[in-house]
């Protein structure tokens, strides 16, 4: 890198496969966290950005997703750590060459540390840790994202403004229905959730190979969603029939609690 920091390095770096790269050479000589459940989460995000179309630095958010959680602990039960590892974190990163700003993203990750200017782009690491929940842990399983989604509105976030939430329940939803578009194969979130969970945590190697792959057959079917067959009315009519289907999915994302009955998950701790 000569002279150039590390910060700098990462953020010029703007395919995510060589990102997460640099990082795993960065961790053979720094105290940095990093397993599979950085590269499953930095997925989801990558998916959901994609979907989403914000008008927000991609590359920024991404490079954030990799490096908010480089000071957690292995120790997924230490409540102590838990509270403070984002913001020891941000400290850490400012130490890289990270700005101000970057580093307040990071730190609001969780609400654990009071910020007077919460940055938009936290509200996107937010929903995306506690997806989270999607992982295997020694405590409990692996919840499904249907599942997740209603902890997540229900309990994580509540009273908590996330400007992006509804938008985020429209992504896990389309992701999850792909049948409603004519396609034979679905649950996309699902796929690389079972991807992820058979892989012990810290062979991201094989994380990362698992990654690629994923995201290969994830196109495939994003392609195949837009290759919906025109009937004998033409293209105005293939349209007509593509908006109906979009605001049925916004509809299901709105019911999506009333269709599930999970009200006995929110008795659980930790489950975030």
């Amino acid at each position: 890198m000569d002279d150039m920091s590390f910060a700098n390095y990462i953020l010029s770096e703007k395919r995510l496969s060589e990102k997460i790269r640099i990082i795993c050479y960065f961790k053979r000589k720094h105290d940095c966290f990093f397993d599979n459940t950085v590269i499953f989460k930095t997925e989801i995000c990558r998916m959901f950005l994609e979907y989403a179309k914000l008008n927000l630095d991609t590359n920024l958010i991404l490079t954030a997703c990799l490096l908010y959680a480089c000071k957690k602990t292995v120790l997924a039960y230490n409540l102590d750590k838990v509270r403070t590892y984002a913001e020891e974190g941000a400290k850490y990163l400012s130490t890289l060459g990270f700005d101000d700003r970057f580093c307040r993203i990071c730190l609001g990750v969780n609400r654990y540390k009071h910020q007077k200017k919460r940055e938009k782009e936290s509200d996107i690491l937010e929903l995306i840790d506690n997806f989270g929940m999607l992982l295997d842990r020694d405590d409990r399983r692996a919840f499904t994202p249907e599942e997740a989604l209603f902890i997540l509105e229900n309990e994580n976030l509540l009273d908590k403004e996330n400007q992006y939430l509804q938008i985020f329940k429209e992504f896990v939803v389309m992701a999850e229905n792909s049948e409603m578009l004519s396609i034979d194969t679905t649950k996309i979130i699902t796929k690389w959730q079972k991807k992820i969970n058979v892989l012990p945590k810290y062979d991201y190697i094989h994380g990362m190979i698992a990654q690629i792959e994923y995201r290969t057959e994830a196109r495939r079917i994003y392609i195949e969603s837009k290759k919906i067959e025109k009937d004998k009315d033409g293209y105005k009519t293939n349209k007509n029939k593509i908006n109906a289907e979009r605001r049925m999915k916004q509809e299901l994302a709105r019911q999506l609690e009333d269709g599930h009955k999970f009200s006995e998950l929110l008795d659980n701790e930790n489950i975030s």
